[in-house]
Parts: structure tokens; C-alpha cells; sequence
């Protein structure tokens, strides 16, 4: 793993879900290019993961701030479709923990995937 442009990668879990991390960066739009000031730099991780062999409705995106958990920050307000999320609210010089669960149509969540982490720059 690369502190500057790479997340973590994953082993399989239960469910056969796998899951990894790949982070993102792109310059600031609109800033001049000439300027002798620091310009900031947004940053996002984008998560990608194989689709459980389970019936699912969907997945739900859980972020921590401490290796292992806790996972205190859903991402998503609904189970997501896909097997992708695209975090953009990541902070410069952070370290992020991600892990995701497959939910059903009764509202019944899996156990967490195994965790993938991301430096972000």
C-alpha cells in the first residue's frame, strides 16, 4: 500500500464478498496554475466489491477512524445497488477504515466485510 495514491486490497469473507479500497485525487478545479500559493488538493477513496452470492437488496458503506472498528459513520442513508461507493468526504492527512454489509429484504444485515484502509495524502 502507497501512502499517496493507493487504499488497501482485500482478501475474500463470508458471503463472498471482497472488498478493496482505491484512492483517489485530483487537483482543485479552477485553480491557477501559477500562482505561489498552495492550492488544496480534493481527495476521495473509491470502494469496490464482489456482489454477495446471497439474495441482497443491497449494501451498506461503514467508515472508522480506528483499525478494526468502531465503524461509527454509515455512509450510504439507503442499502446501495452497486458493488461501488465513492467516499468524497475524506480529509488530507487522515486515515480511514472501511468495511461493508450486504442487507436482505427484511432489513437483515450480513456480518462486516473485511476491513480495507485508506491514507489520504
Amino acid at each position: 500500500m502507497s501512502a499517496s495514491c493507493t487504499g488497501g486490497r482485500a482478501s475474500t469473507v463470508a458471503g463472498a464478498v471482497m472488498f478493496a479500497a482505491l484512492l483517489m485525487g485530483c487537483c482543485a478545479c479552477g485553480a491557477p496554475r501559477n500562482s505561489n500559493v498552495a492550492q488544496p488538493s480534493q481527495h476521495s477513496v473509491t470502494l469496490s466489491w464482489t456482489a454477495s452470492t446471497s439474495d441482497v437488496v443491497g449494501y451498506n458503506i461503514y467508515r472508522g477512524t480506528q483499525h478494526s472498528g468502531p465503524y461509527t459513520l454509515k455512509l450510504n442513508s439507503s442499502p446501495q445497488a452497486g458493488t461501488t461507493f465513492t467516499d468524497s468526504t475524506v480529509q488530507s492527512g487522515a486515515t480511514y477504515y472501511y468495511v461493508v454489509a450486504a442487507q436482505d429484504a427484511n432489513q437483515v444485515q450480513s456480518d462486516y466485510s473485511n476491513e480495507v484502509s485508506a491514507i489520504i495524502p
